[in-house]
């Protein structure tokens, strides 16, 4: 008799699980398609069409799913009936219903947006349910002891089960990760070290940059930090987005203090300067007043962008509020579409800091930025340069290194590689005080090797020093890597390098 009633019980259970399911899977899929930009971005690689218990919101879900990956934003009544048409699957459209099911299901939820995480979390719930069942049957639906289940979420069940559902558990958790053997076959470990020497993207027409770091790695992020209006955007523009242009690779440009069309004069300038040595005066083109002689410099410097890269190629994407939340739901749209190379110009605190200290939002906001970044455990394997502005109080210290980050210094743990400038000091020319005993290396004409040329920095020109406080793919200052000198030509963006020098690590108070 009490098995009969377990029976009836679990009964019960299951069809209150599917008359529930119904709803929850039809304001999911619903809330999806009322703003597919948004919400397929955070969802489509989080839950699948096989984990829905009713076929017809799994379908839906997978339909939306094919159309946000082909780079549709909104999913109106045409494009629907044209991609349906598309991928052949006309009779299950109407089978289900065609424009009318999901309009009803649209309709209801498009003013209750923030409910769309409890709805998919009900959906992965339900999923491991069933999974559970299917493996251990009528118990995982009766309560006994401290097991409610009904209470417990789906990381939850999957502990409780744990012993004995092992994969289950592992396949429905948010925190992607990868587990690998320390032991490879040797060909395997030089092949993946070919690889990624392969992946690197060198720093555009910058010898002495990319022996420092060999480029911009795909998977890491770099850092590349200056003092206000110093020309953080500029350097940026000319050694890693004319890179991209010199190589034809995808880019995605995210600004949040200027627009794209300030971006694209930096890139004007600096494809003038390097493919028809000639420039523009700066001041004309922020203020309008260009020469017929400017007009064609400009049509030529576009020829020659087209030449080298489609249209599509660079992504420019002006952030008025630098949320961080919709920063990542932006990166990995594009990254979705092969964008896998990454500009932030200028990484700050997020607007919707929810921090006591604006500090813990900078780190919190570097690690999802590396997270993003990073090959492996959900990440897209992009390559990432973001731009920061150095503290104020660091104007003062000779050396630049970590601290000069101020109280987010913690933030260098998400990149690979930390480099920061600034311009030189008075004190710093020849002939005075501390200057610079520079030097470039020359080939030796008696023999193999380079010997070392020494030089002084000339008064009334102006320099940038180029410190590397950290670097995972080679020596950084405070184990042998010299300061890298530059000499910044703004009309034609275009930052020469000149050699390098050893700066004494002194710093404001010492």
């Amino acid at each position: 008799m009490a098995k009969d009633n377990t029976k009836d019980l679990v009964k019960r259970e299951v069809k209150e699980i599917r008359e529930k399911a119904s709803i929850n899977e039809a304001y999911f899929v619903g809330l999806l398609w009322s703003d597919p930009f948004n919400n397929y971005s955070e969802y489509s690689e989080l839950i699948h069409q096989e984990e829905f218990i009713h076929d017809v919101w799994g379908f839906y879900f997978e339909l939306g799913r094919k159309m946000f990956d082909e780079g549709i934003k909104q999913f109106d009544d045409i494009t629907v009936h044209t991609k349906v048409k598309e991928y052949n699957i006309m009779d299950d459209f109407e089978k289900f219903g065609k424009m009318t099911t999901i309009d009803d299901a649209v309709a209801i939820v498009r003013g209750n947006p923030a409910n769309i995480s409890y709805y998919f979390e009900t959906v992965k719930k339900n999923y491991v349910i069933r999974k559970l069942y299917e493996l251990f049957g009528d118990k995982v639906l009766i309560d006994k002891g401290k097991y409610k289940w009904k209470d417990m979420n789906r990381e939850q069940l999957s502990m409780y089960w744990n012993d004995k559902i092992n994969k289950i558990s592992m396949d429905n958790v948010n925190n992607r990760y990868e587990t690998e053997n320390l032991y490879i076959e040797a060909e395997e470990f030089i092949r993946r070290l070919e690889q990624d020497t392969a992946e690197m993207l060198p720093f555009y027409n910058s010898a002495l940059m990319n022996s420092i770091t060999q480029g911009v790695a795909r998977g890491h992020v770099l850092m590349f930090g200056g003092f206000g209006n110093t020309g953080k955007s500029s350097i940026s523009a000319e050694k890693f987005t004319m890179s991209c242009i010199d190589n034809n690779e995808k880019l995605l440009v995210v600004l949040n203090e200027e627009d794209a069309q300030a971006y694209r004069q930096k890139i004007v300038l600096s494809i003038l300067f390097h493919e028809y040595k000639t420039g523009i005066d700066r001041r004309r083109m922020v203020n309008g007043k260009l020469q017929q002689n400017d007009k064609d410099k400009i049509h030529n410097a576009f020829a020659k962008m087209k030449e080298l890269i489609d249209k599509e190629t660079i992504k420019i994407i002006f952030m008025e509020k630098y949320v961080i939340r919709d920063l990542e739901k932006i990166i990995r749209f594009w990254a979705n579409r092969g964008y896998i190379n990454l500009l932030i110009d200028t990484h700050k605190v997020s607007d919707d800091s929810h921090h006591d200290k604006r500090w813990e939002t900078f780190v919190e906001d570097m690690k999802t930025i590396y997270r993003i970044t990073r090959k492996n455990a959900g990440g897209c394997n992009l390559r990432t340069l973001v731009t920061f502005q150095l503290a104020d109080y660091a104007i003062k210290n000779r050396y630049l290194d970590f601290d000069a980050i101020g109280e987010g210094k913690a933030a260098k743990n998400e990149a690979s590689v930390v480099m920061m400038f600034r311009p030189i000091w008075a004190d710093e020319y020849k002939g005075e005080k501390k200057e610079l005993n520079c030097y470039r290396l020359k080939k030796n004409p008696k023999g193999d090797g380079y010997l070392k040329e020494f030089f002084q920095l000339e008064k009334g020109k102006t320099y940038y020093l180029i410190f590397t406080p950290k670097n995972r793919f080679g020596a950084n200052n405070d184990n042998g890597q010299p300061v890298l000198v530059i000499e910044p030509i703004f009309n034609s963006n275009h930052f020469k390098e000149i050699g390098w020098a050893f700066v004494p690590n002194e710093k404001a108070g010492r």
